[in-house]
């Protein structure tokens, strides 16, 4: 028995030191995950690591519709009002309803307002709580503008989850990451320490903008791939919303190449150069002042899965066969065998008779709403101010009351393209209005020109003598109520301290509400000295809104006001 048990007890010590060497064999083998070499792992220094940063990067522009910044993006949901319609987003598909509003009308100034606070998420995922317009044009500053190189990388993404596995400088395993996104992907790079040793747990999968995916094994592979399709597609870091309405076949281009001519952009931003599509297959390449600077032969092709512009030319620069990688109504980017990019931009006149340009523009007053210089909207600067433009080739620019007068001269003139170029020049006037402009679009309402010197100028026709004018803003006064969406005093925007709702009455008296409180007056429309003039009188409205006013612009549903000491008041009609 004694033996039995002792052989008994040796079995078992046996099979217990076996189950024990197995365990600590398979914990052994469970610690010995993709075990790097030097050039497998990195650092937080490393190009790998830096590559990987900029494509994790939150991607600001997918919402650019709302805030206009590249680098920022607004957290939902949100609240905005588009064109007076209220709307609450709250995911990115609802951003067509944005464009939706805006398509409705095509010759309407496009308006969207934000309801604040509202919360900011920058490139590397921080968040920002913003109480106004102002603070949030503060933190626009710091992205880059419209179609300017940034640091993120949006043609290519990690299909998640990935795993990192970090080191000691011995290469022994300290801790195995799982990541699932791009936020926690940068976080963990960020915090990254410049001791620790990192390395993909290889293989990992990339997706690219079109939806194709690409096996990377180890980092060389990875640098390689997402160096060659970082500047694949179109970042969408324009403000052109309808850049996606167009069908990038054949037929579509070709046509729309034709119709008009474009603007030829690089890595650099403008050339300063045009390219007119001409109907025979032939282009001619053209410098701002209408001299040609190439000519060549053209046509578009499909082969496989993308579509080539292909040129025959003596323009080294524009020559060659060019895959179109991104396409709209208004754009088309393209990429060369050598992976060169050109992006070019649509510029259409609607008339280029130069004889009658001239006689329509000097017709009537040209009011200025919307300007911008650089990439920096000065609307809000010149928004009272408008042309005429006189037969002796002078112009005057000048607000609504004549308190400040520009005078200079305007030279329109027809360029090799066939389009139509005004120049516009005044020793009183800054770089935001001297330029040599090409004409975009001229119609019976408004006038549009894309100065040299990055400037976007729109003006609204208005054909009046002033006794007209004041019937017409009588008339349109007394039709539903209005509300006060822009109040200056001094310089500064007291709006929110003035939210007024009027309703001008047919006998001459108004009633008003707003903070609670309700006003009674009189108001009254008459013509002095050519100028429109609106009274409003009250015992009860506050002070600074009785005064005798100049109209200095009026539509169907807005109507603008300055008085003697250049306080500017807005209405806007609500008829619901």
């Amino acid at each position: 028995m004694t033996l039995m048990k002792t052989l008994k007890h040796l079995k078992f010590l046996a099979l217990s030191v076996f189950v024990l060497i197995s365990i600590i064999s398979c914990q052994q083998e469970a610690i010995d995950i993709s075990q790097p070499n030097d050039n497998q792992s990195f650092t937080a220094t490393s190009e790998v690591s830096k590559l990987m940063a900029k494509t994790a990067t939150n991607d600001g522009s997918v919402d650019n519709i709302i805030d206009k910044a590249n680098c920022l993006e607004v957290k939902l949901p949100v609240t905005v009002i588009v064109n007076d319609i209220q709307i609450t987003i709250n995911s990115a598909l609802d951003y067509d309803l944005i464009e939706d509003i805006y398509d409705q009308f095509a010759d309407d100034i496009d308006k969207l307002d934000i309801q604040f606070p509202i919360t900011i998420i920058s490139g590397d995922f921080t968040e920002t709580v913003i109480n106004n317009q102002a603070e949030l044009e503060e933190l626009i500053k710091s992205c880059v503008g419209e179609n300017e190189p940034d640091d993120d990388i949006e043609c290519i993404d990690f299909q998640y989850p990935i795993s990192i596995s970090l080191f000691n400088t011995s290469f022994d395993v300290i801790d195995t990451k799982t990541i699932n996104n791009d936020q926690e992907l940068y976080i963990f790079l960020e915090n990254l320490d410049d001791n620790t040793l990192a390395s993909l747990n290889f293989p990992v999968t990339m997706v690219l903008a079109d939806g194709s995916t690409v096996v990377v094994n180890n980092n060389e592979e990875l640098i390689s791939t997402i160096n060659q399709a970082k500047d694949s597609c179109d970042e969408d870091d324009d403000y052109d919303y309808g850049d996606d309405d167009l069908d990038c076949d054949v037929v579509s281009i070709k046509e729309n190449l034709k119709e008009c001519f474009w603007e030829i952009k690089n890595d650099n931003g403008t050339t300063n150069l045009h390219i007119k599509f001409k109907s025979d297959f032939s282009f001619v390449v053209t410098n701002p002042n209408g001299v040609e600077e190439a000519t060549g032969v053209w046509t578009v092709e499909k082969e496989g899965d993308f579509t080539y512009i292909k040129l025959n030319s003596n323009y080294q620069d524009f020559n060659g066969s060019w895959k179109i990688v991104e396409c709209g109504d208004h754009f088309y980017e393209m990429l060369d065998a050598a992976g060169n990019f050109i992006k070019i931009v649509k510029d259409c006149p609607s008339n280029t008779n130069i004889a009658e340009v001239k006689e329509f523009i000097k017709e009537c007053k040209w009011y200025m709403y919307y300007l911008k210089v650089n990439g920096e909207d000065l609307t809000a600067q010149y928004h009272d101010y408008h042309f005429e433009f006189r037969e002796d080739g002078t112009f005057i620019m000048t607000t609504g009351n004549d308190q400040d007068v520009h005078e200079g001269t305007w030279v329109v003139q027809e360029i090799a393209t066939g389009g139509v170029a005004i120049t516009l020049s005044s020793p009183t006037l800054t770089g935001d209005i001297n330029d040599y402009y090409l004409l975009a679009d001229l119609n019976e309402h408004k006038m549009i020109l894309q100065g040299e010197q990055e400037h976007t100028l729109k003006l609204e026709r208005v054909c009046d003598t002033a006794d007209n004018q004041a019937d017409r803003v009588r008339n349109t006064m007394k039709e539903c109520t209005w509300s006060v969406y822009y109040f200056e005093l001094n310089g500064d925007d007291v709006t929110q301290s003035y939210e007024m709702y009027f309703n001008f009455k047919e006998d001459g008296t108004f009633v008003a509400e707003g903070n609670g409180q309700n006003y009674e007056g009189e108001w009254s429309v008459n013509t002095i000295d050519e100028s429109t003039v609106v009274v409003i009188s009250s015992q009860t409205l506050p002070v600074e809104l009785t005064d005798e006013y100049t109209v200095t612009f009026d539509s169907e549903d807005k109507i603008h006001f300055v008085d003697n000491e250049q306080s500017i008041l807005k209405i806007l009609k609500n008829c619901n």
